[in-house]
């Protein structure tokens, strides 16, 4: 491409960069705005590309610079990618995004991460210049030099290749395998990673590698793959292992500047230990997952005999709605959840103290415990309506701790409660729900999931999910939640409370709530193992 060609296009680009609040300033075409660019032996090939600056960075269009070393370019407009070709390698950047990506013929992959981001506008990528430049060995098959003063850019004539290292000797022993690398200049930085699923990798900062005639050495001994790949900044070898290996260590040969690699595979009794150990480890994640899948769910209906609870505007009292709710979720969960135990804390019109509810759910090993509840102000009726699941966490609001100190009043109808509940005074009250902290994640996701559900099945408003000193969560070590159903100082929620089809529809969305709650929660568990076993 002439000069002439380049300069054409510069308007256009110069354009562009004002859309990405570029301040330029006339005329469009001053040098500043342009960029030289010389090849070395060659001066017939001189031209312009398009440049702008932008906090004090240098951009070049990657548009330009494709063009002048005659590369095939494809751009996605809807991605917002551009990628350009220069056989063996394909090059791919993206508008917003600081990674280069590059791809050898093979289809393996390595990226180059810049510090500024590439931008984009109008079709067109703008590449921090300085930052790029250790691709233009890759990319180009030139070496170049960047003046920022006199903004030119020199391109060197092309010389034949040059590596750091071209080749691998294999030599298998008894034990493992030694790796050695001929290298014509020494490496101060070099990392390596063995994981357990077979796979090796070491990492050569600051090398050139010949990375088509290490990929063609023949597996051997205990190596059955062999993957090199270039870099801008490093050179990155991977092998595929077979059996087990114990160890790999880097080291530095005495006389030279070669590097050698050394794996180290098991003996017949450290196999056996190492076998040992792993059937062990997997025993005990089958173990935790098994104590911790989700069979047990305790239903607390709320409040009971001499406790009424909430009375609303037509004299509905708290303890029948929770119960009549209650004992239909526990319906469904029976008939529609196979291998899940329903275990109630009441079932009846009987009175069951506060840390009694949580001994219950402990005693049956629970794994989930739903507290239900109705809400209520002191003014009746009132136009305050809607649900509200809670989570363990002394009250944030000031609605919270007034919803928190009615329930949890019920204790002044217990025997001997100012003894039982002299741990939860104020100021101990956060170091007993710490205790709980293993099963936060769990409990807030059931929350989360439940408010969905009734969001979704109800006609009732969302008040979401909050955070209060629920009494009876303190002693439930599971996950955890307390539902405010709907609020009895309501006419609207209350008559929807009253009803068996009111209550049933809070029972099927609860239902629906657990049901997705036990998909997720035992992926968690199994994502769980397979973590473990890594």
């Amino acid at each position: 491409m002439n000069r002439h060609s380049i300069l054409t296009k510069l308007p256009y680009r110069i354009a562009l960069c004002c859309t990405i609040s570029v301040s330029l300033s006339s005329p469009l075409f001053a040098q500043g705005h342009t960029l030289a660019v010389e090849f070395e032996n060659d001066s017939s090939r001189t031209t312009r590309v398009g440049i702008f600056r932008r906090h004090g960075i240098l951009y070049a269009s990657m548009t330009d610079l494709a063009e002048v070393f005659t590369l095939k370019t494809y751009i996605n407009p809807t991605a917002r990618k551009f990628e350009l070709k220069q056989p063996p390698l394909r090059v791919k950047v993206a508008g917003g995004n600081p990674f280069v990506v590059f791809t050898d013929e093979t289809g393996r992959q390595s990226v180059y991460q810049l510090p500024s981001n590439v931008l984009y506008a109008a079709n067109a990528f703008f590449v921090p210049l300085s930052s790029f430049l250790p691709c233009f060995s890759l990319v180009f098959d030139r070496e170049a030099t960047l003046d920022t003063v006199s903004l030119l850019l020199r391109i060197k004539s092309p010389t034949k290749r040059s590596f750091d290292f071209s080749k691998l000797i294999l030599e298998p022993k008894s034990n493992g395998m030694l790796i050695r690398i001929p290298a014509t200049k020494p490496f101060s930085d070099v990392e390596s990673w063995l994981k357990q699923d077979g796979w090796l990798y070491v990492t050569i900062a600051n090398a050139r590698a010949d990375t088509q005639a290490i990929n063609g050495i023949p597996a051997t001994g205990i190596i059955q793959r062999i993957v090199a790949i270039q870099s801008p900044t490093s050179v990155q070898l991977t092998f595929k292992l077979s059996g087990k290996a114990a160890a790999a260590e880097i080291l530095r040969h005495e006389n030279s500047n070669d590097l050698l690699i050394s794996i180290r595979t098991p003996g017949n009794e450290e196999e056996r230990l190492l076998e040992a150990k792993r059937r062990e480890v997997h025993a005990g994640l089958e173990a935790q997952r098994a104590r911790w899948k989700l069979d047990v769910i305790v239903i607390d209906p709320g409040h009971g005999g001499r406790d009424f609870g909430a009375i609303g505007v037509t004299r509905l009292r708290e303890k029948e709605a929770t119960l009549g709710i209650a004992l239909k979720l526990g319906g469904l969960i029976e008939k529609k959840l196979k291998g899940v135990k329903v275990v109630y804390t009441r079932k009846d019109d009987s009175f069951v103290e506060l840390d009694r509810r949580g001994q219950i759910a402990n005693a049956a090993d629970g794994k989930l415990f739903i507290s239900i509840h109705c809400n209520s102000l002191e003014r009746k009726p009132s136009i305050t309506r809607g649900f509200e699941v809670y989570l363990l966490q002394p009250g944030r609001t000031e609605d919270a701790i007034a919803i928190a100190e009615r329930e949890n009043s019920v204790i002044t109808l217990e025997e001997g409660y100012e003894e039982r509940y002299q741990k939860l005074t104020e100021e101990n009250f956060i170091l007993v729900t710490m205790a709980q902290s293993a099963h936060v994640k769990a409990s807030e996701l059931f929350a989360d999931v439940a408010q969905q559900e009734l969001e979704d099945h109800l006609s009732i408003p969302n008040r979401g999910v909050k955070q209060a000193g629920f009494y009876v969560l303190v002693g439930a070590s599971m996950p955890n939640v307390l539902v405010e159903t709907a609020y009895l100082s309501n006419r609207e929620d209350e008559r929807f409370l009253k009803g068996e089809y009111g209550q049933t529809r809070i029972a099927e969305a609860l239902f629906k709530a657990i049901r997705r709650y036990k998909v997720e929660y035992e992926k968690l568990l199994l994502e769980g193992k397979e973590l473990g076993q890594k």
